[in-house]
């Protein structure tokens, strides 16, 4: 993994609290882990063709944020 995917990752994974699923905008995660938005925007496609991520719900102004759900083990 690159060091952005790793800490798209990283911050979505701490996020799921146990329940597998992450529930944050990409401009959160931007700030959190100290990237641009759309470096964000590339790990988590990246990170869902490798199977480490899969984007449930996708957030848009006035509709909440995006839902991912995280797989540790690269398997979806």
């Amino acid at each position: 993994l690159t060091p952005a995917e790793s800490l798209v990752w990283l911050v979505l994974f701490r996020d799921t609290k146990g329940t597998g699923t992450a529930r944050t905008a990409q401009a959160d995660i931007a700030r959190r882990a100290g990237l641009d938005v759309r470096t964000v925007r590339r790990a988590v496609a990246s990170l869902d063709t490798k199977g480490l991520l899969q984007t449930v719900r996708r957030g848009r102004l006035n509709a909440g944020p995006s839902t991912y759900r995280v797989h540790p083990t690269g398997t979806a």
